[in-house]
């Protein structure tokens, strides 16, 4: 991060970062539309649309699928996902051991676009209880890309933008840590396409090797 800055906290993604959740995630889109009477999507598809939070989800299977956005078809998405969060849900490679070594020298919060209802569930089925703060997507009044979220956590724990670093594998992610002028890294594996950071890692560990 340079010799003159010493990161004192990581912000970090969930969907696309630490967890892949793709398959639940496309399992209770194409639930909701098979409900609705509509077409139904391949999970790579539906891969891609992850990361705006699930409002923005419906929006778009919806949108392809040629039907109109409703509050029914929001409600059947996030029924059928609250009773299936993790039947096919996985912690990336190398994602507990490393997290909870830094947990020793960082600050670790966790700023997600998800629904916060559905996030610590998850986190406690991985035995993941370990961030300072969780924020969902519906914790505060805005959300990623805003850089609201990111400066919430700063706030509150007394930290400077040149303190913290952004981990995330979408353009939310990464805009957010612009917008709010901290440093970011891009997991590369997660659920969009490569987009500019400050730091690139094709592996959830190579996290340490940025912080240097």
């Amino acid at each position: 991060m340079g010799s003159d800055t010493l990161v004192k906290a990581i912000f970090l993604d969930f969907d696309g970062t630490i967890i892949d959740s793709s398959k639940d995630l496309a399992n209770s889109i194409n639930f909701m539309l098979k409900s609705l009477g509509l077409k139904t999507f391949e999970i790579d598809l539906i891969r891609s649309w992850i990361g705006g939070g699930a409002t923005k989800l419906v929006q778009k299977a919806l949108n392809e699928a040629g039907g109109e956005f409703s509050d029914e078809a929001l409600q059947i998405f996030l029924s059928h996902y609250e009773k299936n969060l993790i039947n096919q849900t996985y912690l990336y490679d190398g994602v507990k051991d490393t997290l909870l070594e830094l947990k020793k020298d960082y600050i670790l919060t966790l700023i997600t676009n998800k629904p916060y209802k559905f996030v610590n569930p998850i986190l406690k089925h991985f035995d993941l209880d370990i961030f300072e703060i969780v924020l969902g997507g519906d914790s505060l009044e805005y959300k990623k890309p805003h850089p609201y979220p990111l400066e919430y956590c700063m706030d509150k724990l007394n930290l400077k933008p040149d303190e913290v670093v952004m981990v995330g594998d979408s353009f939310n992610d990464i805009e957010a840590a612009k917008n709010a002028g901290v440093k970011s890294i891009l997991v590369t594996y997660g659920f969009d396409e490569e987009i500019d950071a400050d730091y690139k890692i094709n592996n959830f560990k190579d996290i340490k090797k940025c912080l240097k």
